[in-house]
């Protein structure tokens, strides 16, 4: 189902198993999985590729060129950056968009810093503000954010 107050670019690739909800915006060249959920308010920056089976929380912000995962959760108004020197105009901008991994799970309100990778099937404890990759199946939490637990998955 996709609501009818959203943008959606024409070139932007969304199936029909897909939701997609009030307000939102999906740039040019995203290419959404089957079976993902988009809500309300959710900013999705162009080029940006999202796994099968992914929900975005409300009001979330993901950046351009980013790369997400299947069976990805992210919570209510988390936010990716990709600028490490933002600045208007700046003629020495480098994107560096983070990266999450398949089984990531990211609580409300987290920020992801640019070039941040989050491996698979880690845990972004609410509020955390990320500023270095974290490892397979670690839980982090914090400002900055601190891996705390690491479990072992086979």
């Amino acid at each position: 189902m996709i609501d009818q107050l959203v943008k959606i670019h024409p070139t932007a690739y969304v199936p029909d198993n897909t939701n997609v909800w009030a307000f939102a915006t999906i740039h040019a060249g995203v290419r959404l999985g089957m079976y993902v959920s988009v809500g309300e308010h959710v900013y999705i920056g162009e080029d940006t590729e999202i796994g099968h089976r992914t929900r975005i929380g409300q009001g979330a912000h993901i950046t351009d060129h980013m790369r997400i995962g299947e069976n990805v959760f992210i919570g209510p108004h988390v936010v990716f950056a990709n600028d490490k020197h933002p600045r208007v105009n700046n003629p020495n901008f480098k994107r560096e968009p983070p990266i999450v991994e398949d089984d990531v799970s990211i609580g409300t309100c987290a920020i992801i810093l640019p070039g941040v990778r989050l491996r698979r099937g880690c845990i972004i404890g609410a509020g955390a503000i990320v500023t270095k990759d974290v490892s397979e199946y670690a839980t982090a939490y914090g400002v900055p954010a601190k891996e705390v637990t690491r479990a072992i998955r086979n």
